[in-house]
Parts: structure tokens; sequence; C-alpha cells
């Protein structure tokens, strides 16, 4: 049996202890889960982080008239902020290299306050900002910057192979399964 979200747990942590653009992820106050796809083929979503807080880490927003609050959410003593999810078994059947950098592209969509929203940038594409192909460029850099440092290898090792090959070598796969938390309306916040 072979457990795939502690798999990506431990390599987020190493990334987050060697590298020095995601030193401000705090893995603790993290969930890494999966999401399971009906499809293993290449089409669709391979991986999101949610966010736990609203804007700038609020905890309530006001829209059209109505405050929303986001649930809080704690795991083994510490408030969770950010829920990272791999679709399996999707995100497994990529090829290595874009296993990587998809892993590197959700810890940089964290926000450098680690405050449990994204990081923002400026104009109306705040997610990844004015060009997609830049933030694919930098993380892409940041990953092929990683897998040279010591340590990289072994963490990584999963990653090299797919979905059907993980199963013919453990028997099993499993993992961390969470429900992605809602906002919800928050009647007192309205008067």
């Amino acid at each position: 049996m072979f457990d795939y979200t502690d798999a990506l747990e431990e390599l987020m942590r190493h990334i987050t202890e060697n590298c020095s653009e995601l030193a401000h992820v705090q893995n603790d106050r993290l969930l890494v889960s999966y999401i399971q796809t009906r499809s293993p083929g290449a089409h669709g979503i391979f991986a999101s982080v949610q966010p736990l807080r609203f804007k700038d880490g609020a905890l309530k927003m006001k829209r059209r008239g109505r405050t929303y609050a986001m649930p809080e959410l704690t795991h083994e003593g510490h408030d969770i902020m950010y829920i990272v999810y791999f679709a399996l078994p999707r995100f497994a059947n990529l090829t290595f290299e874009e296993k990587l950098t998809t892993v590197f592209h959700e810890m940089y969509h964290i926000s450098p306050e680690f405050n449990g929203d994204i990081r923002r940038f400026s104009g109306k594409y705040y997610a990844h900002g004015k060009s997609r192909k830049t933030y694919n460029e930098r993380v892409n850099k940041l990953a092929d910057k990683y897998i040279k440092l010591p340590g990289a290898e072994e963490r990584v090792e999963f990653l090299r192979k797919n979905f059907d090959e993980l199963l013919n070598i453990h028997g099993r796969l499993m993992g961390n399964r969470v429900r992605p938390p809602k906002p919800r309306l928050d009647r007192a916040g309205d008067t």
C-alpha cells in the first residue's frame, strides 16, 4: 500500500525547506488531499489549491449585501489555511516534469504572507498575472533548480511512475481525502 498524499506532503516539506521562494509555506498549516477523476485522460484539472480565507486573509466577505464566512478548519492542533488537491489518476499519469512543475505551480499560488489567500498579481488576471506563460516559466525554473538539490531525487521518485505502475508495485494507493469547505452565509454579519 502506498500513501500518495503522504509522499506529496514529504516532497512539499522538502521543497519548502530548500527553495527560498517557497520558504513562506507552513506545511503544518496546509492539507494535501486527492480528488478522484472519472477519466485518467490528459484533459481536465490536474491539481488546485484552495485558500481557506478571502482576499487579504479575511474570514468574512460581503457580496451583494450578504456576508459570507469561511469555515475554520483545524488539523492536529493547527489552523489550516490551504488545501492542495491533486486529481488522481490524472495527475499521476502526467510526465515526470509535468508532475513536478504542477506541484511547484500550486505551491507558488500560496500567498507570501501565508494568510489563507492566494498570491495575487496586479490587474484582472490576479491568479497568474498578465501572462500565464510567464507564471509557468517562473515555476519551471524553480522545479529545475530544485531537482538538482541533495535529497530531491529520493523525494520525487514516486513521481517518475504513473498510476498503474504504482498500483503494480504497491497493490493499492491511498491518501487523504478532504471535502472542499465552502463559504457559508453569515446572517450576523448582514445586520
